[in-house]
């Protein structure tokens, strides 16, 4: 009996790919890859995860197509409604970076509130107390004020990073969040969170109407020390308000880990401002929640072999 087709799109883990081809005949080729869509014409199984556009285009050169896996939890690249008209399965990785992108926040905002310098030469006798008053911070995260937008999986697990190094917490969110998931945190409305957080970081979802989320009005009600940490989605936040807000604030901090589009225009006004950091979409980055996201190849499978998925996005 042949193995069905999977193609993987992207990189990932070896190891997770070497199981799937255990059970499947898989493919690593690049969507823009030539002979992608003769192979895609026999595929049964689609492995992707940020780059690759499955929308109707794509599903109409699939006609074999029964499930598509996104290795990592974001769905904003996978056309749900198009999928589910032809009947295509769809599963992901829903927990699977969460605490790589809290690392990742919460070393942002410890570098910037609390910065340590190494020292780089020796430090004689008597220049050794000098030294340790010039290196005191100005600041710490201990009772900073941290507002996160958005209080899903990771932005409950920020809250909870945060509160254990004693910043005050509150967020806001369009779900009525339990008591068990807040941490400690208070709940507020969305523009006082923006007017009273020394540190905003947002987690929020793909959803269109996150787009924009936040322009120029938003900036406007924000801390002219704001230290702000995009780690959710590109286009949540208006370039050009950002830039009008960093030039204006020179003590502000914007650190943007994503980015609308991507790669990041090379001729972006952010590029350069001494007071925004960029980074190339990596705070899931890490060895472990790489590999835990290419085990989505366990669910591609489920659904091959006629079993139901753990984690389905449809």
């Amino acid at each position: 009996m042949n193995k069905p087709r999977v193609l993987i799109t992207e990189p990932i883990a070896h190891e997770p790919s070497l199981w799937l081809n255990e059970y499947c005949d898989a493919q690593a080729i690049g969507a823009d890859d030539e002979g992608f869509s003769k192979q895609l014409s026999t595929a049964r199984g689609l492995v992707v995860r940020t780059y690759t556009q499955v929308d109707k285009n794509l599903l109409d050169r699939a006609p074999a197509l029964e499930v598509v896996g996104r290795a990592g939890v974001g769905l904003d690249n996978i056309d749900l409604e198009a999928c589910a008209a032809r009947g295509v399965r769809v599963v992901h990785t829903p927990r699977a970076n969460a605490m790589a992108v809290v690392e990742y926040t919460i070393s942002m905002l410890l570098d910037t509130l609390r910065p340590i310098n190494a020292m780089t030469e020796h430090v004689h006798a008597d220049q050794w107390h000098a030294a340790r008053e010039a290196a005191i911070t100005p600041g710490s995260v201990v009772d900073t004020t941290l507002g996160i937008v958005g209080m899903g999986h990771i932005g409950s697990r920020v809250a909870r990073a945060a509160a254990g190094l004693g910043m005050k917490v509150s967020f806001n969110d369009l779900r009525k969040i339990q008591s068990s998931e807040m941490h400690g945190a208070a709940c507020e409305s969305f523009e006082p969170l923006l007017k009273q957080s020394r540190c905003l970081s947002v987690h929020v979802d793909g959803r269109a109407e996150n787009r924009g989320l936040i322009g120029q009005h938003e900036f406007a009600l924000m801390r002219p020390d704001v230290v702000l940490v995009n780690a959710s989605r590109g286009f949540v936040v208006d370039p050009d308000a950002a830039i009008r807000f960093a030039r204006a604030n020179p003590d502000a901090r914007l650190i943007f880990d994503v980015h609308d589009p991507e790669p990041i225009s090379a001729g972006s006004e952010l590029i350069g401002l001494g007071n925004v950091i960029l980074t190339p979409h990596i705070a899931s980055a890490t060895r472990q929640a790489k590999l835990a996201m290419s085990w989505v190849v366990r669910d591609v499978w489920a659904v091959l072999d006629g079993r139901e998925p753990e984690n389905p996005a449809d």
